[in-house]
């Protein structure tokens, strides 16, 4: 199965506590391997073990999403954005260059964050 979307930090976090009810239904309802999580958003997520979540949770979580490393294209698409200027480096900018450069939706409810980077965003907790 081809990915289609790509987790922001906040989606992992929601499907980890098993709540809003409307992130975890939208999720039921894709294929594993639809849904993927960047090497930059599990990084972030470690961050946060035992003090956020659980590691048995992240286990969980990573047991049914995918992580793609960060690769040489998303690195390019990247350095463009710092190059124009209209980015901070942030991981949500890392984020949305791994999306952009593998043709994914991000999922998130921080839309903000995302905007101006000419991707499809979508918010599952509404």
């Amino acid at each position: 199965m081809s990915p289609k979307y790509m987790l922001d930090t906040n989606m992992c976090i929601f499907l980890m506590k098993n709540t809003p009810k409307a992130v975890v239904e939208r999720f039921s309802q894709h294929f594993v391997g639809e849904i993927v999580m960047s090497a930059i958003t599990w990084a972030e997520l470690q961050r946060g073990l035992g003090i956020y979540q659980s590691q048995a949770d992240f286990d969980k979580l990573s047991a049914v999403i995918k992580v793609v490393p960060f690769d040489d294209k998303a690195g390019e698409m990247f350095g463009k954005m710092m190059q124009a200027g209209k980015f901070k480096a942030c991981f949500d900018t890392l984020i949305a260059c791994h999306a952009l450069s593998l043709g994914l939706t991000i999922v998130t409810n921080n839309v903000d964050d995302f905007e101006g980077f000419g991707l499809v965003i979508e918010d599952w907790t509404k």
